[in-house]
């Protein structure tokens, strides 16, 4: 996954002095195997086999969900049990979900304030296939290739730099699904889903071209009761649209 750059970096400011200083994040790589009799031919260097690897990979799981905690915490708190169908915490849940098979994770590690290596983004994806994304497929009746963004984040201190824009434009929606193309001709594109309130990731994703897939829930309209001047009353009432629990995105590559 070369397409993903070795290293990200920005320059700021230093707080204290006003100097100019360039933050760097080296990237890390590691595979989900197929199955449980498959070690995936992945296992270098650059990219760790998560089964050959599992104490060093349980260690990049664990601060991947820390990551996650840390923006969408809250949010998995409040719909786990809808989403999961369970009653496990959602950070059981999510890890469970972490280790599925043809998973790719790319990370990056830089040094916290107090100079210990910390997380400071990553992604993780995997070729799949899915309904719901070719037009006027509201039915979910044909399937299509497609890679399937599972996660994307940046620690708070790394925000605002540009980093997610950069690992999602150039690296995946570009690099990579030119590599997939080269084995897998009628690759439809690249679909995520996201929480339906999370607006802020929802315009970082519009901006890049993806739409809501015809198969993702839709906005529900939810009926306000009438207001007069002696209070609630009867009468008809306005319908406001809510968004649902979440969106299904989408971006169809030529």
């Amino acid at each position: 996954m070369e397409e993903f750059p070795q290293t990200l970096d920005y320059t700021g400011s230093d707080d204290e002095n006003g100097d100019s200083t360039t933050t760097l994040l080296r990237r890390q790589m590691m595979y989900m195997p197929e199955d449980d009799g498959d070690d995936g031919g992945i296992d270098t260097p650059e990219c760790m086999n998560y089964k050959l690897h599992k104490a060093d990979g349980d260690q990049t799981l664990h601060s991947c969900v820390q990551l996650v905690d840390e923006h969408l915490g809250a949010k998995y708190r409040r719909a786990s049990r809808t989403m999961y169908g369970n009653r496990l915490p959602w950070k059981a849940n999510k890890l469970a979900e972490m280790k599925s098979a043809g998973l790719v994770y790319v990370c990056y590690w830089g040094n916290d304030a107090q100079g210990e290596r910390a997380l400071g983004a990553f992604a993780s994806f995997m070729l799949t296939e899915e309904t719901g994304l070719v037009e006027g497929d509201t039915a979910h009746e044909q399937s299509v290739p497609v890679i399937y963004l599972y996660e994307v984040h940046v620690a708070r201190a790394h925000r605002g730099r540009g980093l997610g824009r950069r690992l999602l434009a150039k690296a995946l929606c570009e690099g990579v699904a030119a590599r997939v193309r080269r084995t897998c001709d009628d690759l439809f594109g690249v679909a995520l889903t996201v929480f339906g309130d999370n607006t802020r990731a929802r315009r970082l994703y519009e901006s890049l071209g993806l739409q809501r897939a015809p198969g993702s829930p839709a906005p529900i309209a939810a009926p306000l009761p009438r207001v007069t001047r002696r209070g609630l009353g009867g009468g008809r009432a306005a319908a406001v649209a809510r968004d649902p629990l979440y969106y299904v995105y989408c971006l169809r590559l030529a």
